[in-house]
């Protein structure tokens, strides 16, 4: 169903809402009258009470049932609404059914005109024409402007480009009026493999356990600064130069904390070492790779895929620092046979004993006994958090002393290992994960 029918679908609600209260606040007038007519000559009031409590109660019911229809209605309301939130904020990754970034505006004057003003915009640092042109579907907060949506989408889409674990992970966006959104980390898998027969007593399985790290979007704001003869004067597309740029600087320390963060108010990494926080992997996922005197060993890789289950094998890939790309790609079987397999010229990925490589060089580029050099990993079960209502401030003034315009962006986002049995991280030589000196968590 399209955003437009749900839109449609809505406002036949509120209309018959509409008629439903109306008819409440007659059915509440007429009681009122009624219930206050005296009684007729002769009457007591007790006995004209009593007898015209059966219309009363008639009336009451009517008016209980009219309500009750209201708030069923305004349930419908508020789930289709969250429908709607989530289709029009989807995610931009492609792998997430619910969002769908090709989507093109069906009004393209209207989207023409408004990307017109954001380039005036980002040109003389005047956001008016754009509050305008968006109305109340836009605000300011802290003296920020909540960027338009298509902007915030191909923000969206660069840092997929950019972050090596967004390409792979399970991305989902944020429900607008939701400040937090409960994940479940499965802790423990079912264990039961019992054969039941029909008539026989089903044993319940209490092996299946759910974690719980509450996923919200934690704000992530960085400065872009560009010159104003490149704005003024470049027959560049402003906007998708400031794009790009603005991409850049939210992917560096969204890949670093995907992989290192710590959670407390950040991501949580693959390789946090947290005390407190039981959402992290455990040092249970860890295998040393290498041996006392190698720093990767081919039985070490096959302990490594083995440490995975086939379900999370057949989707997983290996990401690795440059310097065990590096050794590895020499590195050969007990037969003498290379287990590495080159991509062609860039375009697919190179393999490992069959499974995709991925360099990453935010992990730490060191083959040291006691740091990770990498890990190999079904990423789906890291699940990315996105909020849409990204934040940009153009700051014209700030910058002249330099003649350079300052985009500020405010980026709110989360993200988690949701199911640890996806992981196995990687170790050189025989030695256990060894905390650096003076950190206490990562």
């Amino acid at each position: 169903m399209n955003p437009e029918e749900l839109r449609k679908q809505i406002e036949s609600l509120r209309e018959e809402n509409k008629k439903d209260l109306n008819e409440v606040d007659s059915l509440m007038a007429k009681r009122q009258s009624f219930s206050e007519l005296p009684a007729e000559e002769g009457e007591s009031p007790h006995v004209a009470r009593e007898a015209r409590k059966d219309e009363l109660q008639n009336m009451d019911s009517g008016i209980d049932n009219m309500l009750q229809k209201i708030e069923n209605r305004n349930t419908e309301i508020n789930r289709i609404d969250k429908l709607l939130s989530v289709l029009t904020n989807g995610s931009m990754n492609s792998r997430n059914i619910i969002g769908d970034i090709d989507n093109k505006s069906t009004d393209t004057n209207a989207d023409k005109e408004l990307r017109e003003r954001v380039d005036r915009w980002f040109k003389s640092g005047d956001d008016k024409e754009v509050r305008e042109a968006l109305q109340t579907s836009i605000a300011a907060a802290g003296g920020n402007t909540v960027a338009p949506q298509y902007l915030v989408k191909e923000i969206i889409k660069n840092l997929d480009n950019e972050v090596q674990i967004r390409k792979y992970a399970n991305i989902i966006p944020a429900v607008a009026g939701y400040d937090s959104l409960g994940i479940p980390t499965l802790d423990k898998d079912l264990s039961d493999h019992q054969w039941t027969s029909e008539i026989g007593e089903v044993e319940e399985d209490n092996s299946l356990a759910f974690g719980k790290r509450e996923m919200k979007p934690n704000q992530l704001t960085k400065l872009v600064k560009i010159s104003k003869k490149l704005i003024r004067e470049s027959n560049i597309d402003i906007q998708g130069f400031v794009e790009q740029r603005i991409a850049y600087k939210l992917a560096v320390p969204l890949e670093h904390n995907y992989l290192y963060g710590d959670g407390k108010g950040k991501p949580l990494g693959i390789f946090a070492q947290t005390s407190d926080n039981s959402a992290a992997i455990t040092s249970s996922r860890d295998i040393k790779v290498g041996t006392s005197k190698d720093a990767i060993s081919y039985d070490g890789l096959v302990d490594a895929t083995s440490g995975l289950k086939k379900g999370y094998l057949s989707h997983a890939v290996w990401m690795l620092n440059k310097q065990a790309v590096a050794t590895l790609r020499k590195f050969k079987d007990t037969t003498g046979r290379p287990i590495w397999s080159e991509g062609i010229q860039g375009a697919q990925p190179s393999y490992l004993m069959g499974i995709p490589v991925i360099q990453n060089d935010f992990i730490d580029d060191k083959l040291e006994k006691g740091k990770y050099i990498g890990f190999l990993a079904d990423l789906k079960n890291y699940w990315i958090l996105d909020s849409f209502g990204m934040e940009i401030q153009v700051l014209y003034e700030l910058y002249s002393r330099t003649n350079q315009v300052g985009f500020q962006a405010g980026y709110w986002g989360d993200g988690a290992p949701v199911l640890e049995e996806a992981f196995v991280r990687l170790l050189p030589f025989d030695g256990a994960y060894t905390k650096p000196s003076g950190n206490t968590e990562s």
